[in-house]
């Protein structure tokens, strides 16, 4: 039989978690080195939703190493500034920085310490996930054609299937086209419920019944106050988003929703910050490209 709720707990936006409830009530302290081995008595295992494997890695109670993009520190400072903006309660605490093995790692509140045996669920929002400058590279990508063959078989061209090879912007296109990203304007990246493994299997759900039938089976063990406890969440968001000069001024792409819950208690928090920009930026390279 399916557990519900008995109670759900939602924190009012100011002071959403009572960290002396939390089933994370130690202090939060960063391993030495990302990888190193954590020896905790309030070690559980570590849910990854979304991202590249092994770019993570468990830092302590409470605590993630996170390994940051080549390309610079954005996710790093922008978390950081989140932390300090009217936003800070939907976000992740930003712990530090640290370059190791070559390779620059933020550390951040694993906000899954919150619950006991919680489940997660990931929602890469916007119609567009990837930045332009990202794509203009025109370099031909076998490892890219292959996702996309495994996607579906018949997309390649006649001409890509000779090349057995497509660039980036080709297969990020065919990537959003074929999820709910374009139609919808988000798309379900992952999820993780009771009695079951990660799923990921959301790829292909394009139409609104389709990803409402995913909604359904994550939020299917919640009771009814605990529905009403997301729908609050995100609500309580909404309005600081609407409200927020920084959300304002940056463009966010890539980022998530992270919705979690267990049988006490529910949250969402926005995650995934590598590829904000501010709009000002934005404004400058569209002059620039004239």
């Amino acid at each position: 039989m399916t557990t519900v709720l008995s109670r759900s707990v939602s924190f009012p936006a100011q002071d959403r978690w009572d960290k002396k409830r939390s089933p994370c009530s130690v202090t939060r302290k960063l391993s030495i080195n990302p990888g190193d081995a954590i020896i905790s008595t309030t070690q559980r295992d570590f849910v990854q939703l979304g991202g590249h494997q092994g770019h993570f890695h468990v830092a302590g109670p409470g605590a993630l190493w996170k390994q940051q993009a080549k390309d610079g520190d954005i996710e790093a400072k922008v978390l950081k500034e989140l932390n300090e903006s009217s936003l800070h309660a939907y976000v992740p605490d930003f712990l530090g920085t640290k370059e190791h093995e070559g390779k620059r790692w933020i550390g951040m509140e694993d906000v899954l310490c919150h619950f006991t045996d919680g489940c997660g669920m990931d929602i890469k929002m916007g119609t567009r996930t990837f930045k332009e400058f990202e794509v203009k590279n025109q370099k031909m990508r076998e490892d890219l054609y292959e996702k996309m063959v495994k996607q579906d078989p018949s997309e390649p061209t006649e001409q890509e299937n000779i090349d057995k090879a497509v660039t980036k912007l080709r297969y990020m296109t065919f990537r959003e086209r074929e999820s709910s990203s374009q139609t919808l304007g988000f798309r379900v990246e992952a999820m993780k419920i009771w009695g079951q493994e990660t799923n990921k299997d959301f790829k292909t759900l394009k139409y609104k019944d389709q990803v409402k039938n995913a909604l359904k089976i994550y939020f299917n063990p919640l009771s009814r106050s605990g529905i009403e406890g997301i729908l609050r969440e995100l609500e309580n968001l909404s309005q600081l988003l609407a409200e927020s000069t920084y959300f304002k001024e940056h463009e966010f792409v890539g980022t998530s929703l992270l919705f979690v819950y267990d049988h006490e208690r529910v949250g969402v928090w926005l995650i995934d910050f590598g590829k904000t920009t501010e709009i000002s930026e934005l404004v400058e390279e569209a002059d620039y490209s004239r």
